[in-house]
């Protein structure tokens, strides 16, 4: 019997170190990547999921940060039931492990819930606890996909300041590119955000993305200073309407339809842009950035920078 646990000790501490020294090898960067909108509606969400697969296709190790509730949500639309949110990690009621949900091709979903707003008035011990629940993770992570709530108000963007990437998703719809420009504004000139990706979503051609695209790098061109890459679109495609209908991805239910070829190319583009560098490629980095924005938005909506 001692033999049989010594030979479980020695079993458990060469598995450690294998991890140790995988994670060791590893690409030691975690790619963080927020999504938002001017407006709800314009299919941000069912965007990132698919991002997410083909993403995961691609051999990535994905985690969804989702900031919504509801059926519309990445949980709600994925089908998910979630017992538990970063909250309760917050309260120390639950690990981040416990918290987090399984999705399609091994994403890892972790439900937010109201945790970010709480993030303005949280104590440094607590900060402490959640930067490590993250940094004790049990398989690393290689990209962050965030899930924003839509809009302008104050206590809706920390998620879009702390993330190293920032995705904002358009459609054709003149309401979807004036409110995506209002929140540009406000982000550019109330806190300094420069850099921005758009992906122009359901779309009869890629001339009509072109068109949507160009028209808001020019308003932007004119009286912001601020950098707008065109990132991709997604063509209207039934294939889609379909794929949500079965509760699935277009990318995993219908690999061969033109939405699908679009995620692919957009989830090729996101592991082209260059590396974070030092702190900005690390997860515990991140949540350290969103607790710093949520004291930086905590004021009246709107504040600095309306638009």
């Amino acid at each position: 019997m001692v033999a049989r646990n010594r030979e479980h000790c020695v079993s458990e501490a060469m598995q450690d170190q294998a991890e140790g020294l995988r994670r060791l090898l590893a690409d030691d960067f975690v790619r963080i990547v927020t999504l938002t909108s001017g407006k709800r509606g314009v299919g941000k969400t069912s965007a990132l999921i698919n991002l997410a697969v083909a993403l995961a296709k691609r051999g990535k190790q994905v985690m969804i940060l989702d900031e919504h509730q509801g059926e519309h949500s990445v949980v709600g639309m994925l089908g998910l039931t979630p017992y538990y949110n970063l909250t309760h990690v917050l309260r120390r009621e639950h690990s981040l492990e416990q918290v987090m949900l399984s999705g399609p091709e091994g994403i890892g979903v972790v439900p937010a819930g109201k945790s970010v707003q709480a993030l303005a008035n949280i104590a440094a011990p607590d900060l402490e606890w959640l930067v490590s629940s993250f940094a004790q993770l049990a398989h690393p992570v290689d990209v962050v996909l965030v899930d924003a709530v839509a809009g302008v108000a104050s206590n809706v963007l920390p998620l879009s300041l702390a993330a190293q990437e920032l995705v904002v998703v358009v459609d054709p719809k003149p309401s979807s590119m004036t409110d995506a420009y209002a929140l540009i504004k406000v982000l550019n000139q109330g806190f300094a955000r420069r850099n921005f990706h758009i992906v122009v979503n359901r779309v009869a051609s890629a001339e009509e993305a072109g068109v949507v695209f160009n028209n808001m790098a020019e308003v932007a061109r004119r009286f912001l200073k601020v950098s707008l890459d065109f990132m991709g679109f997604v063509p209207q495609d039934e294939k889609m309407h379909r794929a949500t209908q079965l509760g699935r991805t277009v990318v995993d239910a219908f690999p061969a339809s033109v939405a699908a070829q679009s995620f692919r190319n957009l989830a090729e583009k996101v592991e082209q842009w260059p590396r974070p560098g030092g702190e900005q490629g690390q997860l515990e980095a991140f949540m350290q950035r969103l607790a710093q924005s949520s004291r930086a938005t905590g004021g009246e909506p709107g504040r600095p920078g309306r638009a």
